[in-house]
C-alpha cells in the first residue's frame, strides 16, 4: 500500500464502484432518508448514501428500488462522517484493543496512535507485525513513530536510532514521527532525531510537536524545524500563536488538561478560519472515557459556543486533510471509505449506529461482535516476571555525602520541583529520619525490572500515610515504588510481580489495600474498559484517603520517571533535572 493511502483498492473493486455510481449496478448497503452533514461544504442536505464493498458509490437524491442491498432507514436521523483522533496515546491502563472496541463503539472509526509503550517493550519487527494485525480491524488504527524515548533512559536510546525509525516510516500505517517530547535536542543538532525527521518529511509525512508554553520565537524555530501541528497550547493565545505561524492546532481536553473551558470560549470570537484546527482527548486515562470520547470533545465543544458544524469538521475533514488523506476519509461522498454514523440529531454526536467500511459494527454504543483478539505475549509483551532473589527493603534507602538533598516536590500530578532540603545522615551515608519526621515525605525510587540498578530519591506531597506503593505501570517501563515504610515497599513490589506486573498498595502490615493487574508488559490490563474505569476510581479512593492530594493518579505514576516534564525525574542514571539536563544524585548498581 501507498504512503497516505487508508485502504488500497483493486480493478475489481473500482469496477463495481464506479458502475454502481452509474446506476447499472446494485449497492451492498443504502443509507437512505437522512440529513447528511456535509463537512465539505459546512451544510446539512438531504441526501441518499450508497455504498459497494467498503467504499460509498453515490450521495445524492437516488432512491433505491432493488432488493439485494441493506436498506437502513435513516429517516429523522442525521448521517454523520466517522470521527477521527488525530494524537492518541492507546495505553492508558487499558490496552488498544481495547481502547479499539471503546472508541469504535462511540462513533471514532480511525485513531492515530503513539509507539511508545510498544516500541519500548518490543522489538521493532514485533511493532511491525503488531501494526500490520491491527489494520485488519474495522477501526483503522494509525501509528506515529517517536524520536526519544519521552525518559532519560540512555540504555534505551538505540530503539529510537535513524535505522529502525527509517525503516519503521515505510510502513504504511506510521503517518507520522512525533510527538517530538525532547525538541531541544532536536533542534540543537541531534543527528538521529535531524535525519528521522527529515526522512518523515520526504515521504510526505507529518512532524508532531510537543511544544507546551514555548515562547513566539521558540516556536518560530520549531516551524522552521518543520513541526507540523501540536496539541499542548494551554490558553487561547498558545492556540493563536500556532495558528498564525501555520502550525496545525490540536485543542486538548483531556483529563489530565481539561483545557475547553479555559481556551474556547476567548478562541472561538477570534478565530475566521478553522480550517487547520483539530481536537483530541490526548490520552485520557480510563474514568474520563464514561463521557464518551470523540463525540464528548463534540459536544463540549458545542456546549461552550462553538457552531456544531464546525465543530465536527474538526474531528473529520480537517484531520483527514492534515494527514492528506481527504480523498478516502473524513467526509461522506463518492470514493470515500465508507465510515458513516447515524445520530438522533447534530446537538448530540453520540451515534446510535456506526458503520465502519460499509458494515454495521456498533449499534447504541455497544458493538455488534467483539474485534478478534491478538497474542501480546507471542509479540514481546508478556507478564511481568518475578525476580529469583527477594525484594530488600535497604534498596530504597537514601545515601548521600552532601548536607542538602535534591526533594522531588510534587504540584500537581505532572510537574515537579526541586526542593533542596537539609538532612542527617548515619556513618554510612543514608539519610535518616527525614521521612519519618514529616507528615508529608516519602520515599521514591526507580527500580529496573531486573534489579542491575536502582534511583532513589524522596518525593513531598504524594500522600501522607502510603506504607508501600509499587507500579510496573511507568514511562520508563521499570518499577516506580513509594512509600514511607521500605520493608512495606519491598513487599508491594513483590505482589506486583506475582500478579503479573500492575499497581500494587499495602499497608504497614503488608496486606493488599489495593491491586490492578496489568499483565501485558506489565504496563496494560488485559480488562475491558468499563472494569478498568472502576479501578480507577477506587484508585484514586484510596489514595485519597492515604492523603494524595491531586487528581488524575495514574499520570503521576507514568510521567514521575518521563523526562518531558519540569523538574526533576527519575531515571537509569539518577534524580535528572529537565532544565539543566544534569544528574543532581546519582542511581547505585545493586549487581
Amino acid at each position: 500500500m501507498a504512503a497516505n493511502t487508508v485502504r488500497g483498492i483493486t480493478e475489481e473493486e473500482w469496477g463495481r464502484l464506479v458502475s454502481c455510481a452509474k446506476g447499472k449496478s446494485e449497492p451492498d448497503l443504502v443509507v437512505q432518508g437522512g440529513t447528511v452533514l456535509n463537512v465539505y461544504s459546512g451544510e446539512l442536505m438531504e441526501a441518499n448514501l450508497w455504498v459497494v464493498g467498503n467504499r460509498i458509490a453515490y450521495v445524492g437524491p437516488r432512491v433505491y428500488e432493488g432488493t439485494q442491498a441493506h436498506v437502513i432507514d435513516a429517516t429523522g436521523k442525521v448521517v454523520s462522517p466517522g470521527y477521527i483522533e488525530p494524537h492518541a496515546h492507546p495505553f492508558q491502563l487499558y490496552n488498544p484493543m481495547r481502547y479499539a472496541e471503546t472508541i469504535l463503539a462511540r462513533g471514532t472509526t480511525l485513531s492515530v496512535n503513539d509507539n511508545l509503550m510498544l516500541v519500548l517493550g518490543m522489538e521493532f519487527a514485533q511493532v511491525g507485525r503488531f501494526f500490520e494485525g491491527m489494520a485488519q480491524l474495522p477501526i483503522k488504527m494509525i501509528w506515529g513513530l517517536r524520536l526519544d524515548p519521552q525518559a532519560h533512559l540512555p540504555e534505551k536510546r538505540h530503539k529510537f536510532g535513524h535505522i529502525p525509525v527509517s525503516r519503521m516510516l515505510k510502513n504504511p500505517y506510521v503517518w507520522q514521527v512525533g510527538e517530538v517530547t525532547d525538541w531541544k535536542s532536536w533542534v540543537d543538532g541531534d543527528e538521529e532525531m535531524r535525519d528521522n525527521a527529515l526522512a518523515a518529511r520526504a515521504m510526505h509525512k507529518r512532524v508532531e510537536g510537543h511544544a507546551a508554553g514555548v515562547s513566539w520565537d521558540t516556536l518560530n524555530v520549531l516551524a522552521a524545524a518543520g513541526i507540523t501541528a501540536d496539541h499542548e497550547a494551554i490558553n487561547a493565545d498558545e492556540a493563536l500563536r500556532r495558528l498564525r505561524l501555520g502550525v496545525w492546532t490540536t485543542l486538548r481536553h483531556s483529563s489530565l488538561r481539561p483545557d475547553f473551558p479555559q481556551i474556547l470560549p476567548e478562541l472561538i470570537p477570534q478565530v475566521k478560519n478553522w480550517s487547520r484546527v483539530m481536537m483530541t482527548t490526548d490520552g485520557p486515562t480510563p474514568e474520563y472515557l464514561q463521557n464518551g470520547y470523540t463525540d464528548f470533545l463534540i459536544r463540549h465543544a458545542i456546549e461552550l459556543g462553538m457552531d456544531p458544524i464546525t465543530a465536527y469538521q474538526l474531528v473529520t475533514i480537517n484531520p483527514a486533510t492534515y494527514y492528506g488523506v481527504d480523498a478516502e476519509i473524513g467526509g461522506l461522498a463518492p470514493g470515500r471509505i465508507a465510515d458513516i454514523l447515524l445520530l438522533s440529531d447534530l446537538l448530540n454526536p453520540t451515534p446510535e449506529l456506526v458503520i465502519a467500511e460499509g458494515r454495521v459494527v456498533a449499534k447504541d454504543g455497544k458493538l455488534v461482535e467483539p474485534l478478534k483478539e491478538i497474542s501480546w505475549a507471542d509479540i514481546g509483551m508478556p507478564p511481568v516476571k518475578k525476580l529469583a532473589e527477594p525484594i530488600q527493603p535497604e534498596w530504597f534507602d537514601v545515601y548521600t555525602d552532601r548536607e542538602t538533598f535534591p526533594v522531588m516536590r510534587l504540584t500537581n500530578p505532572a510537574i515537579t520541583r526541586l526542593a533542596e532540603t537539609p538532612v542527617e545522615t548515619d556513618e554510612s551515608g543514608r539519610v535518616v529520619g527525614l521521612v519519618e519526621n514529616s507528615e508529608d515525605l516519602c520515599y521514591v525510587s526507580l527500580l529496573s525490572r531486573n534489579a542491575e540498578w536502582v534511583c532513589n530519591g524522596i518525593i513531598q506531597n504524594f500522600a501522607t500515610n502510603v506504607a508501600g506503593l509499587a507500579s510496573s505501570y511507568t514511562g520508563a517501563r521499570e518499577y516506580l515504588v513509594i512509600g514511607r515504610d521500605r520493608e512495606a515497599m519491598a513487599a508491594a513490589v513483590e505482589r506486583m510481580q506475582e500478579i503479573g506486573g500492575g499497581i500494587v498498595i499495602v499497608d504497614e502490615h503488608h496486606s493488599v489495600l489495593y491491586e490492578l493487574p496489568l499483565v501485558i508488559g506489565g504496563s496494560m490490563g488485559a480488562q475491558t474498559v468499563e472494569e478498568l474505569v472502576q479501578k480507577s476510581k477506587e484508585l484514586l479512593a484510596v489514595l485519597k484517603d492515604l492523603g494524595h492530594p491531586h487528581y488524575d493518579p495514574v499520570y503521576t505514576l507514568l510521567f514521575l520517571s518521563s523526562a518531558h516534564l519540569p523538574e526533576v525525574r527519575l531515571s537509569s542514571v539518577g534524580l535528572f533535572e529537565m532544565k539543566t539536563k544534569r544528574t543532581l544524585h546519582p542511581s547505585r548498581t545493586l549487581r
